[in-house]
């Protein structure tokens, strides 16, 4: 599933990226040329450059890894693995954004879980940096919530899967006659 970009796509790209800059600095008419210019580009250019899973998935990479970029490039390249891993061959559009969909909750429940284990741990000795038994019972609701988003991702791209596999249901009508 991870989609590698030919030489063409990485110049479209870098061409809509000098674009989106001119606009992003206010110049007139950048904004329009730079919206004739997405519509004319490839699927996998438009692709890429909307990614937002991507983005997200290093927001949160960032904030796990404690700054360390070796763990912050670590669960990047981790989650889009799992990504691809989940998808699995050829895809269906419906699979892979559910894909990216579960990478993405995915980092999200291990960062709640990194977060949950600082304020737990007793190894760091005293209060400094834990929060207030109430903000600690919210942490826990949002991190229970993101478990649940997680794993409700999961059984729809069972469930997506089964429905693709078009294989009905087995029923077996057996009438059994009693006679005296």
């Amino acid at each position: 599933m991870t989609l590698e970009l030919t030489d063409g796509a990485r110049a479209r790209i870098r061409e809509l990226q000098a674009l989106a800059d001119r606009a992003e600095k206010g110049e007139e008419g950048a904004r329009k040329e730079l919206r004739v210019a997405v519509r004319e580009s490839a699927p996998e250019v438009i692709a890429r450059c909307s990614n937002t899973a991507r983005s997200y998935r290093g927001i949160l990479a960032k904030t796990a890894s404690g700054g360390d970029p070796l763990v912050e490039e670590a669960i990047q390249e981790r989650a889009s693995r799992v990504a691809a891993e989940v998808a699995g061959e050829n895809p269906s559009p419906l699979e892979a954004l559910l894909s990216e969909r579960i990478a993405s909750l995915w980092v999200l429940v291990e960062l709640f879980e990194a977060l949950m284990s600082a304020q737990l741990s007793t190894a760091s000795g005293g209060t400094k940096g834990r929060v207030s038994p109430a903000l600690l019972k919210h942490y826990l609701a949002w991190q229970d919530r993101a478990n649940s988003r997680y794993l409700q991702a999961m059984r729809e791209l069972a469930r997506v899967r089964k429905l693709q596999a078009n294989t009905p249901g087995i029923q077996f009508n057996t009438q059994i006659n009693f006679t005296e």
